[in-house]
């Protein structure tokens, strides 16, 4: 991994969000429509909760007929997502992500959302590079110039792997290594092979 990269060389400018007053009904079909498993919640700049589809689809299910119209975002939102600062390296967010069991944290800065950083941005910077031809992610225009859409931003367990991250999440010996577990999105220092899966340990006893 390179050590000057830092949370804003790879953060998501352009990331979901949501308001706590929004109709839960209309998060939960964003969550659908962008095939993403979270959204952050904003008041004004600064975010206050995140809203996974799980909490989103049960609260819709238990509500009763009609009762899902007076839902907001608010009622089921849960606590805010880990954060960082855009000038954190990124050794420091990959840290905080296995620390929080999370595969996404925000980059703030005095006290508003200037991006997300995914597992998958992580160990895209970090996976080994060979050859003349070798990839540096940062050499993009669109890793600083025009960063990636919102949807890919989001991006997590239910949106399938990075092709980096699978390639990083385990090694020829099939031997326990650092990665993003395909089943619950989170960065794990542990992963395992399970059912032909790269899986934490939690997700392999389920």
């Amino acid at each position: 991994m390179r050590t000057d990269t830092t949370a804003r060389d790879v953060m998501h400018r352009e990331f979901l969000g949501v308001s706590e007053s929004d109709p839960l009904r209309d998060a939960a079909a964003l969550l659908v429509d962008e095939g993403t498993n979270c959204l952050v919640v904003l008041r004004g700049g600064e975010p206050v909760g995140r809203l996974s589809w799980r909490d989103a689809l049960g609260a819709l299910l238990d509500a009763g007929a009609g009762d899902e119209h007076d839902l907001t975002v608010e009622s089921v939102m849960g606590p805010p997502l880990p954060t960082v600062t855009p000038d954190d390296a990124l050794a420091v967010v990959e840290e905080r992500l296995i620390a929080e069991g999370v595969d996404r944290v925000v980059a703030v800065e005095d006290g508003e959302a200037l991006g997300v950083v995914t597992a998958s941005d992580v160990l895209a910077v970090g996976a080994p590079r060979t050859g003349n031809g070798a990839h540096d992610p940062l050499s993009d225009e669109g890793a600083t110039g025009d960063p990636r859409r919102g949807d890919a931003a989001m991006m997590g367990s239910d949106g399938g792997v990075d092709p980096a991250v699978e390639a990083s999440s385990t090694d020829t010996s099939g031997s326990r290594t650092q990665g993003v577990c395909e089943s619950c999105g989170a960065l794990v220092p542990d992963l395992v092979t399970a059912n032909g899966q790269a899986v934490c340990p939690e997700c392999r006893e389920v």
